[in-house]
């Protein structure tokens, strides 16, 4: 084939591949000529047609909370019919009549995305790319593309983000060899949507992706539940420490955006940071809300402590004269701990000695919630031992001190609960006084 017989049907250009292989170099070229001739300027964008759909590009910006900027965007597609009906991507791929017209819409969005992007961004941001799913493990059966497009539009592989939506892939083998296909290119990877659907560890620990991009879900959810909201941090963390930076969208108010940067999350999308515009003006952003967010995170986390310390202050009393009382020998724990126990949120108290087994049962309040009777194997606590938590391992580190644990699940009734406690001796020998409330509602 010379430059002279490209055929007029731009899905003839790659359908040949899947008979005849890797595509010449006339192909390649074929292909990306007739996706350039699909685009056309309006103004400062750049915009193409496919079929009777005219497709657009529009880029929501992407902020690191640490650099207080704007570090990349994400190229979404915009669809309108010609009576200005404007359709979903899923909507558009599902309008695809072959697995060649997906593949060629696909490639045309990201050349479409790449044409915007190329001619207003700097040189450093990222730009993330949605890659259809079927796109993602199919499309090497059409010949390599992406390698070339990225050249011709002088787009070092470095500054893309591929984005997985790894829920919609079921091809264990075939996802592998798109993430290394991608990577090998010298692309950044991102798992998009993590938390929604099917998400699952598993996908991490395989992918190892670059970047995870947590669902809008779990930052709405953390807005309006407490245990989600306490959650949060220690995904963050556990993503962090398998290798990944984080990144939650969908992020709309304040509160969501206080609750993200408190949990320790890299970057943040989302309306309230900024919707998604043409390429023009991806160099326009409000510097002074980052700023503002940062400088009221100190007050943001201040409030959630006094408010904490506000619940727990009639505890810590009550907790601290029980302990004295104990250490004293004037009483027995059940005793000393008559006015912590009448307390609403006081679950039970129990003595440990100094190797962390339990002494005696546990001292039961009046107004705690009913054991739940599932849980009945894990309510005898006789011979057990609490050695390895850390309401214990703090206690005896600093003998005379109280402590007040994060909230964790107990075992006894697998409900949340926070633990106070405090190590002291008694007729010489280490004993340590522990109270576990209530924090489920908290």
């Amino acid at each position: 084939m010379n430059d002279t017989e490209f055929p007029t049907n731009p899905i003839d250009c790659i359908a040949p591949c899947l008979i005849n292989g890797e595509p010449t170099e006339s192909e390649k070229k074929c292909a990306l000529k007739h996706m350039d001739a699909q685009l056309y300027r309006q103004g400062e964008n750049t915009l193409a047609d496919f079929g009777a759909l005219q497709l657009s590009s529009a880029f929501q910006p992407i902020f690191s909370l640490a650099h207080r900027r704007i570090v990349g965007y994400e190229g979404l597609l915009r669809a309108q019919t010609g009576k200005g009906l404007s359709l979903p991507p899923l909507t558009v791929f599902a309008e695809a009549e072959s697995e060649a017209e997906k593949v060629h819409l696909d490639r045309l969005c990201r050349n479409l995305h790449l044409h915007n992007f190329t001619r207003f961004s700097n040189s450093d941001s990222w730009l993330f790319l949605n890659i259809n799913p079927e796109v993602m493990v199919r499309g090497h059966h059409f010949g390599s593309f992406f390698a070339e497009l990225l050249e011709r539009h002088r787009m070092p592989p470095q500054r893309i983000v591929v984005e997985i939506l790894e829920g919609q892939i079921y091809d264990e083998e075939a996802l592998s060899e798109a993430v290394n296909f991608y990577r090998g290119l010298g692309c950044v990877i991102a798992i998009d949507d993590f938390g929604a659907g099917h998400s699952n560890f598993d996908r991490i620990w395989r992918i190892a992706p670059d970047i995870v991009k947590l669902d809008r879900s779990i930052i709405a959810q953390a807005a309006t539940t407490a245990r989600v909201k306490r959650v949060l941090p220690k995904l963050i963390q556990l993503l962090h420490e398998s290798g990944s930076l984080t990144l939650i969208e969908g992020i709309e108010n304040e509160e969501e955006a206080m609750i993200g940067i408190n949990a320790g999350v890299d970057m943040v999308q989302g309306y309230y940071f900024g919707r998604p515009a043409a390429a023009a003006s991806l160099t326009r952003h409000d510097a002074a809300l980052m700023n503002r967010l940062c400088s009221r995170l100190d007050a943001y986390a201040q409030a959630e402590r006094k408010q904490d310390d506000a619940l727990l202050t009639p505890y810590r009393t009550a907790f601290l004269l029980a302990c004295a009382q104990v250490q004293e020998g004037e009483t027995t724990p059940r005793q000393a701990s008559a006015a912590l126990l009448r307390l609403p949120r006081t679950e039970r108290i129990f003595m440990l000695d100094q190797q962390g087994r339990q002494i005696g049962e546990n001292i039961s309040s009046e107004t705690a919630r009913p054991q739940d009777q599932r849980f009945r194997p894990l309510l005898d606590v006789n011979g057990a031992t609490w050695s390895r938590r850390s309401y214990f391992r703090n206690a005896v580190a600093q003998p005379g001190k109280l402590h007040v644990s994060r909230p964790y699940l107990s075992i006894i009734g697998s409900t949340s609960c926070v633990s106070l406690s405090m190590a002291f001796e008694i007729d010489g020998a280490l004993h340590v006084l522990c109270c576990d409330l209530d924090w489920a509602s908290a």
